[in-house]
């Protein structure tokens, strides 16, 4: 039977068609139609925590296969076709029991809110096929994780202020602060609020905006009286000084090559000075040493300033000071004796010993050096060396060949002789001194000379004493600190080093040095600059220090001050030393009458500041071997200030002189030219005339005349008219009558004597 189906499943029990019918039914919706299960009497609600249990694989396999199976004694389902929609379903027919159960769902229906359904097509891409539940009943149960332990959140615990102080011996509470003194932080220490401060600040009528403010010391320590503590300003050590201990900083001592070790000591170059009297021959001497020409480039011929030169001998260096003959530069004499290890005493042949010989020979046996003697100009006609060794011998320096120790060289700078023999000579002096010195020791150079040259500033030159002096190096000259940017030896050639004995040039200085300072070579820039300001803070100590009390004796002087002229000076120079120089001559000429104020002195060109000094102080800016800037000159020009450049120190200190002189006022004196007795007084229209008779010498018109009756003078003025008979006459001599009347005087008497003198002035003497 072909049209029969055949099922190895027949004989079990089938549901009923309602039921064959739900069953797809409910697949298609996707849901129940009321959501809740009415068999068993029983209703299921949606919220409860309930999930569809899950279907296996084989159970929806099963489901599928039964809902393609014809109904029993229905007509068969066509099958679908793979390209055309599935056919819609057709309705069962309704039995009494299930008309019932859709009764009883529509009013369950009616009570719930309507909950709107989502599409079919939407359901059957869910994997469940049971009734949605509610959103929060979605989500899936989150892994229980392990439990973590209980962390357990202390309170907040109220940290109180703890005082910090100190108990000393006495057993009272120290406390330690430095100004400026916060009223917090004073709070702190005594372990107090901030506002209990400032209530104990209103007691004592201080107030203060806010905790942060400072106040002052005398105030903190009442306070710390108030709470029972002692403030203190600096943290003391029990039973010591000052806990903090202040940075002391000093130069490094120089070594004396006997504290030296001998491995260390080196043969340095030995300082030789040449000294004597003005134009004997010093830089010549010099010239024909170094074979150069310096005495060529000096103004007037002479040294005006201190030079230092190194010479090659045998292949051992030799370093020669050159300093100034004349009178001005004493200072500079006896510095390049302070530094040298041998000094050349140059005495003219023809001249022989002259003051600035026996200066510069005090100078050096001050210094307590080698002394050598070098007679110059021996091929001049006039040479006398007999009388110059003589000479020598009157002043304590007996030459070798008469038995002496003194060296007496005989030379010629011009021509040459002997030069060889003096190198020779000094190189022997040196040989025997055996000076050494530790070229590792920290430098140690003495200032010789000092100046202010454009795009360098501050130079000095230097002649190293101990140690190496290297580029780099920071240094403190006196009160002045620096760092050697550039060493320049004699000829001008860069150099890196300078080793003991050798010149230099250094450039690098904060400020002018001093000549006679001492270049000291420290590790610590740092330190350098701070030993300088403690210097120049010393300095500044010392000129604002209290003035000394006025006495009576005092008072007079000082009145007799007030009454002195004063020459204000600008005195700018080429060198440091020349400043000295100047500033020296001027200091000894006599100022009895006349004060000299030098405002300014200082070595470098004329500038604007040195004219704008000068017109604001009425002075005379005075220039040695100087120029005058462009600016300056056109300032000068405008403020009318007298600029006066000089290369020859002899026409300055003229100068100054003059200019000192002419601040002085003449002195008057009275010259009696006549006398004349009045005879008789006669009436005229303008007043009275007096007869007089010339008794001695001559009444001149143009001088004047005084009225003597008695011993006493009872008019002094000058005469109006002098007539003889009825003309005017210059003057009346003696034994002649005229008439005379003398300005507004009119009160003559008979015996009067009229006494005619002049004025003359006379110019003072310094």
């Amino acid at each position: 039977m072909p049209n029969r189906p055949s099922s190895s499943k027949s004989s079990k029990p089938s549901t009923s068609g309602a039921d064959a019918n739900a069953a797809p039914q409910e697949d298609l919706a996707g849901q129940p139609k009321a959501g809740k299960k009415v068999a068993g009497k029983e209703v299921l609600s949606l919220i409860e925590d309930t999930k569809p249990a899950p279907k296996k694989r084989g159970d929806i396999a099963q489901h599928k296969a039964g809902a393609g199976l014809p109904r029993i004694g229905g007509k068969p389902t066509p099958a679908p076709k793979p390209a055309e929609a599935p056919a819609p379903v057709e309705e069962p027919k309704k039995t009494m029991e299930d008309a019932k159960k859709e009764a009883l769902n529509l009013f369950d229906e009616q009570d719930k809110p309507k909950v709107k359904r989502r599409p079919a097509t939407e359901v059957r891409r869910e994997t469940s096929t049971s009734a949605l539940p509610p959103i929060s009943l979605l989500r899936e149960p989150e892994p229980v994780a392990a439990p973590s332990p209980v962390v357990e959140v202390a309170a907040p615990v109220v940290v109180e202020e703890v005082p910090e102080f100190e108990i000393n011996e006495a057993g009272e509470k120290i406390i330690h602060l430095k100004p400026p003194i916060i009223v917090k932080e004073l709070a702190e220490r005594m372990g107090l609020k901030p506002f209990k401060v400032i209530s104990d600040l209103i007691g004592f009528k201080v107030f203060v905006a806010s905790a942060d403010k400072h106040i002052e010391i005398d105030v903190a320590e009442k306070i710390c009286e108030k709470h029972g503590f002692k403030l203190e300003r600096e943290k003391r050590e029990k039973g010591a000084g000052v806990h903090k201990v202040e940075e002391v900083i000093v130069e490094p001592e120089a070594q004396a090559p006997e504290e030296v070790e001998e491995e260390k000591l080196e043969l340095r170059a030995p300082i030789i000075t040449f000294m004597g009297h003005v134009d004997h021959g010093k830089t010549s001497l010099l010239d024909a040493l170094r074979k150069a020409r310096v005495a060529a480039g000096e103004a007037g011929g002479i040294t005006q300033h201190i030079g230092a030169y190194s010479v090659e001998h045998n292949g051992h260096p030799i370093t020669f000071i050159d300093t100034p003959g004349h009178a001005a530069f004493s200072e500079m004499r006896a510095r390049g004796a302070n530094v040298t290890d041998i000094v050349v005493l140059v005495v003219a042949a023809d001249d022989g010993i002259m003051p600035q010989t026996r200066e510069a020979l005090s100078h050096a046996k001050a210094a307590g050096v080698t002394i050598m003697v070098a007679l110059n100009k021996v091929d001049v006609p006039g040479a006398d060396v007999l009388r110059v060794k003589g000479q020598l011998q009157e002043v304590g320096l007996m030459p070798v060949d008469w038995g002496g120790e003194t060296e007496c060289m005989e030379v010629s700078a011009t021509k040459g002789i002997g030069i060889e023999d003096l190198l020779e000579t000094m190189s022997i002096q040196s040989e025997v001194l055996e000076l050494k010195a530790d070229p590792k020791a920290p430098a140690r150079a003495t200032v010789i000379e000092s100046s202010m040259v454009a795009g360098k500033g501050p130079v000095a030159s230097v002649i190293v004493r101990q140690g190496s002096l290297k580029v780099g190096q920071s240094f403190i000259c006196g009160p002045h600190w620096g760092k050697v940017r550039a060493l320049q030896n004699d000829r001008g050639e860069s150099i890196k080093v300078v080793k003991p004995g050798m010149p230099a040039e250094v450039v690098g200085f904060s400020n002018m040095p001093n000549v006679g300072d001492e270049v000291v070579v420290m590790d610590s820039e740092r330190d350098v600059k701070k030993l300088s300001e403690e210097r120049l803070l010393d300095l500044r100590t010392k000129k604002l220090s209290a003035p000394r009390r006025s006495t009576l004796e005092s008072l007079f002087a000082n009145i007799e001050e007030g009454n002195k002229k004063t020459l204000k000076l600008v005195i700018k120079a080429d060198m440091q030393g020349s400043v000295e120089a100047i500033k020296k001559c001027l200091n000894d000429i006599p100022n009895d009458k006349v004060n000299v104020d030098i405002l300014h002195a200082e070595a470098g060109p004329v500038n604007e500041s040195d004219v704008l000094l000068s017109s604001a102080s009425d002075a005379v800016v005075i220039g040695f071997n100087v120029k005058l800037e462009n600016k300056a000159l056109a300032v000068a020009k405008r403020e009318g200030v007298q600029v006066k450049l000089f290369s020859i120190i002899y026409e300055l200190i003229d100068q100054v002189k003059d200019a000192m002189k002419g601040l002085l006022d003449p002195i008057t004196r009275e010259n009696v030219l006549g006398h004349a007795k009045v005879k008789q007084v006669f009436k005229v229209t303008r007043g009275k005339v007096a007869g007089c008779l010339v008794v001695d010498g001559k009444i001149d018109r143009k001088q004047r005349a005084r009225v003597l009756r008695g011993t006493q003078s009872v008019y002094d003025g000058g005469i109006e008219t002098l007539k003889r008979f009825q003309d005017e006459v210059p003057e009346v001599k003696n034994g002649l009558e005229c008439g005379i009347k003398l300005g507004n005087f009119s009160d003559y008497e008979e015996g009067d004597v009229i006494e005619c003198y002049g004025l003359e002035k006379i110019p003072q003497n310094l």
